[in-house]
């Protein structure tokens, strides 16, 4: 069988408004996969906490304290011709321990005349659960209508490293391998991403992928993730190769959360996206990102906040003590240690005011948990 390039291409644009997606859509690779990674430009590889891992960087899924299924569907620009269906599980709970974790998931792009269908297997693990590494396996199907079919092995890898309670950064390839399919041993897509994730504050994030497909120029991928509440997360992002502007909303409740997403094309309009996720297995399952907070916290050694009737001794404690504080972040706590080894022992509650960045409006939150040496 062969497979021209022509031919795909025909097979796939039915007007004049896909021939603009064909660089973006010559392989379902290159298709995001999550309405919550699509409200956020489609940078995932440096955060990759989700069962969207399995396509984004495998690494991620030794991350992941709870056993989770999603379902994505899109339908870009209104095509039916371009319908998009993403399902994925992640377990890292059933494995004997400190054996990793592992996913499965399937997805199909296209239609009648031309679909691309695909099936993935994916393992990960961890050392010293701060460096995480994984890799997909992937069975690729392309079918053209009268022209038969093919299929190919793919082989995806993906690192991810805490190198802060804040900071992550990962790196992934895809079709490492450089598979071929049909007789015209067409080569499938063949990317390498690096991506870092930073979280601004307790409820922001910030998200930056650098992607290169190697038939195609660098993409940028950028964006922000905002829990406004418990119960909500909104989402922005940017990308280029083509640009597009993106924004989402996620709901979350009890167990599932339902991410909506919407992306806009320089010449297409607008097209949405939407995805279900469902969470079992984690310590606290109202309340995912808890569970995911507490692998961090285990892999800095982060002790939990400080509870009622709790007192910090402000000459003995350390950096990691003093973030247990409410309003206290780990640039400040720094500045609290910092400041008593330059200056010498506090010598009243009140002296920590003295430490930059520690306003009146903190220390009235924190005084009732402070203590000092007794002389």
């Amino acid at each position: 069988m062969k497979f021209p390039r022509t031919m795909k291409i025909y097979a796939i644009v039915l007007s004049v408004s896909l021939c603009l997606l064909n660089q973006a859509l010559a392989s379902d690779d290159k298709l995001d996969k999550s309405g919550r990674i699509i409200g956020m430009g489609g940078a995932f590889t440096g955060l990759a906490n989700s069962s969207y891992a399995i396509f984004y960087n495998p690494a991620g899924l030794a991350l992941m304290p709870f056993r989770e299924a999603s379902a994505f569907v899109a339908q870009p620009y209104g095509l039916s011709e371009l319908l998009h269906v993403t399902v994925s599980y992640a377990d890292p709970l059933s494995l004997p321990e400190n054996l990793g974790a592992f996913g499965i998931a399937a997805r199909r792009f296209g239609f009648q005349l031309y679909n691309e269908t695909a099936f993935s297997i994916a393992y990960a693990n961890s050392f010293e659960r701060k460096f995480f590494y994984g890799g997909t396996l992937r069975y690729h199907n392309t079918s053209i209508q009268n022209y038969g079919s093919a299929g190919a092995f793919g082989i995806d890898i993906g690192v991810l490293f805490l190198v802060t309670p804040e900071l992550s950064i990962g790196f992934s390839a895809t079709n490492l391998n450089r598979p071929t399919i049909g007789i015209s041993n067409e080569v499938l897509a063949q990317i390498y991403t690096a991506g870092v994730s930073y979280r601004l504050l307790k409820n922001l994030r910030a998200v930056v992928d650098l992607e290169k497909d190697v038939r195609f120029p660098l993409t940028v991928k950028s964006g922000v993730e905002f829990d406004a509440v418990q119960y909500l997360s909104l989402r922005a992002g940017f990308s280029t190769e083509p640009q597009r502007l993106t924004g989402g909303v996620g709901i979350h409740y009890a167990l599932a959360d339902i991410d909506y997403a919407v992306t806009t094309h320089p010449d297409l309009g607008l097209s949405h996206q939407l995805s279900l996720t469902i969470r079992f297995g984690g310590a606290t399952p109202d309340n995912p990102q808890a569970d995911l907070d507490r692998v961090i916290d285990e892999a800095f050694d982060i002790k939990p906040p400080i509870a009622e009737g709790e007192k910090i001794n402000i000459n003995t404690a350390g950096v990691q003590d003093f973030i247990r504080l409410p309003k206290i972040n780990r640039a400040l706590a720094e500045r609290i240690v910092r400041y008593r080894q330059e200056y010498g022992k506090f010598e009243s509650i009140d002296d920590v005011k003295k430490v930059r960045g520690l306003s009146e409006m903190i220390f009235r939150q924190i005084e009732k948990f402070l203590s000092i040496d007794e002389k």
